[in-house]
């Protein structure tokens, strides 16, 4: 199945059923098929052909799955860009997937696209709602197309949707995620999840769009000809009013978020959020105290999830049952992130790719019809990655006795934080040019609200000294926001082995200990 197709069942079956809104617009499923059209339209007459990418970057917004839809009906491939990138960041990945069709939808982030632009050797196509773009992106969605027919060479391998990934060596890593992919996503989930999702259903998604949280669990919802509500941003206080006034039935969040909800909102408990059904939630560690508050809170089911970008989101989860199972005398289930859902395989191996049994610490593996098909252009990374079929986490964890599976640490250095995911190589690269510094290695801590921060450890000249305002000038316009450390300590040396590599895990060690579960 394609990704448009179950949109357009549906778009036949109940066209004025609402798909997409937010408080300044309401798009019908008809509304968004035509849309879709237009847009494919438009890229058919600017060239753009099957296996091309095009670039979509703004806030959360109906224009954005427009995009995705119209793109997928002429089989290109939709980039979604974290608009919270540097602009030397975002000038990267347009190069890296050779975008030059870009669709802006939104004018919040005008100059952010400005100095992006600016920043390319390359030229953009940029459709927005400016006087400058080459096409406006109101005009266009307001144009009325013919039904844009799919060539037989469009299948259910055919990738649609590229999301970038923070890389190992500090660049990011385009994830290509294919039709059957996200179809397998869909069908999995109400596997799980046993008629959750219906035609009926108020789904709220607040998870970013460039993020497969976000653009799944929105897909999900359009594949069950759900009424999908979209904040633009994040805000505690709107997501509790938007529940109370438009009877909010299932979302998924972080725990970032759902800390900001228990903790931030005032009078939260005064708020109807009677209507929820369900709540999913994961991409970073979650404390049993703040987990039992939630519970008593939103009075839904719970369930933890656990994936990647690379395997499309959700492959293991923790149902309600066990949630319930744990407040009613089995708390060890709260440490797990549940067992592989319907489809999925999960196994343990040792650093010899030894499968390992039960309760025996090793890296995780993942195999499903989920699993990504590569990385754009990354030979050498796919292959580390996708190994016969088995997506290499870069997690450690056990299977215990009964399937249950429990994250313990990382075997890549990566640090997850309110989650983002992000690569220390990254921000060490852009520290080091700082003056006076010698050596630089950045860790992930603990932190109550994020789960993680960052800490920088620096080795200094003799003679220099550093602040934590002057490293966070110094990175403002090199990195995202979520990617500047707001701790710094300076010491001696750093650890290394005898071959000379930093030893993170001992870096790490004293902030952690104590804490059983490190990773979401």
């Amino acid at each position: 199945m394609l990704l448009h197709q179950p949109i357009d069942y549906h778009a036949n079956r109940r066209p004025g059923h609402t798909a997409l809104s937010a408080p300044d617009y309401e798009w019908s499923y008809g509304t968004l098929v035509q849309k879709s059209h237009a847009i494919a339209t438009l890229l058919a007459e600017l060239g753009v052909t099957a296996g091309d990418r095009i670039g979509v970057l703004g806030l959360n917004s109906a224009a954005h799955f427009a995009v995705m839809i119209g793109a997928s009906r002429m089989g290109a491939v939709t980039v979604s860009v974290n608009f919270r990138l540097a602009p030397a960041e975002l000038a990267f990945i347009l190069d890296d997937a050779h975008i030059d069709v870009l669709f802006v939808t939104d004018n919040s982030i005008d100059d952010v696209i400005d100095q992006t632009v600016k920043q390319r050797t390359l030229a953009t196509r940029v459709v927005a709602n400016r006087d400058d773009a080459f096409e406006r992106l109101d005009t266009v969605l307001a144009s009325v197309a013919e039904p844009f027919l799919w060539d037989d060479y469009i299948d259910e391998n055919t990738p649609v949707l590229q999301l970038y990934t923070s890389g190992t060596t500090g660049k990011p890593k385009g994830a290509v995620i294919s039709h059957r992919n996200l179809t397998s996503l869909v069908h999995m989930m109400a596997l799980a999840n046993d008629g959750l999702y219906t035609r009926d259903t108020v789904n709220l998604v607040v998870a970013p769009l460039f993020h497969i949280g976000g653009a799944g669990v929105t897909y999900i919802g359009l594949a069950h000809g759900a009424h999908n509500l979209m904040h633009a941003a994040f805000d505690p206080v709107a997501v509790v009013e938007t529940i109370q006034r438009q009877s909010v039935s299932t979302m998924f969040m972080v725990p970032a978020m759902i800390q900001a909800i228990v903790k931030l909102v005032p009078n939260v408990q005064n708020y109807d959020l009677s209507s929820l059904q369900a709540i999913a939630y994961g991409a970073a560690p979650i404390s049993a105290t703040l987990l039992r508050e939630a519970l008593a809170l939103f009075a839904c089911d719970f369930s933890q999830v656990y994936g990647m970008t690379e395997t499309t989101g959700t492959v293991i989860a923790l149902p309600p049952e066990d949630h319930q199972r744990a407040l009613a005398g089995q708390p060890h289930l709260l440490t797990s992130c549940g067992k592989a859902c319907p489809g999925n395989e999960v196994k343990i191996i040792d650093e010899q790719g030894h499968t390992l049994g039960p309760n025996q610490t090793g890296e995780i593996c993942l195999r499903s019809s989920n699993n990504m098909l590569e990385y754009f252009n990354r030979p050498e990374a796919t292959h580390t990655t996708l190994k016969q079929g088995w997506v290499m986490s870069g997690d450690a964890g056990f299977i215990d006795e009964e399937g249950y599976i429990f994250l313990r640490d990382r075997l890549k250095d990566m640090v997850v934080s309110g989650g983002e995911n992000i690569y220390p190589v990254e921000v060490e690269n852009i520290l080091a040019g700082l003056p006076g510094v010698i050596e630089v290695a950045v860790i992930g801590v603990p932190d109550e609200t994020f789960g993680e921060a960052l800490l920088a450890l620096f080795v200094m000249a003799s003679g220099h000294a550093i602040a934590i305002d002057t490293v966070v000038d110094f990175c403002r316009d090199k990195l995202a926001g979520y990617k500047i450390p707001r701790q710094l300590q300076v010491i001696a040396a750093l650890p290394r082995n005898p071959s000379g590599k930093i030893l993170k895990t001992e870096l790490r060690e004293p902030y952690w200990q104590g804490v059983d579960r490190r990773i979401g």
